[in-house]
């Protein structure tokens, strides 16, 4: 995942460690639900900074969509969210081949700043962001 972020360009990176992968997939019906977590360092799975988005897609459609930008070590605000702000993703290419699922798109949008659990996000203390991902995503089975 590369882009922006505020002025800043990053580049998020998906880690995989065996069958344990930072880009995961579940069936849940005709759904299926995509988390992606990409991180600043290409080894290291430290949360700080870090990228994360759920995809919901039902037959190849995305239906809903939420991004969080982490900006410490956990998944506690203070952070950036696409809850409250103004964020679109697009998808250009989906396609499940057994276990995995290859999902291209891109983000743009203002993240809004959600500064504690309590505070609803704001959008005037946001940030713009703007990312072209390429993930392959691994089918999660109990």
């Amino acid at each position: 995942m590369v882009g922006t972020l505020g002025e800043d360009e990053y580049a998020w990176f998906v880690l995989r460690q065996g069958d344990d992968s930072n880009a995961s997939f579940m069936e849940v019906g005709d759904q299926l639900h995509v988390e992606v977590t990409g991180f600043i360092d290409p080894v290291e799975w430290s949360a700080q900074e870090a990228l994360a988005m759920s995809l919901t897609l039902e037959q190849g459609v995305l239906v809903d969509a939420k991004v969080v930008q982490l900006m410490g070590e956990t998944t506690m605000p203070p952070l950036y969210t696409s809850e409250g702000g103004n964020v679109l993703v697009t998808l250009s290419h989906v396609k499940q081949a057994g276990r995995d699922l290859h999902v291209v798109g891109q983000i743009e949008g203002q993240l809004a700043l959600q500064h504690t659990l309590e505070s609803s996000p704001s959008a005037l203390e946001g940030v713009p962001l703007s990312v072209h991902f390429d993930i392959t995503a691994q089918k999660v089975e109990f």
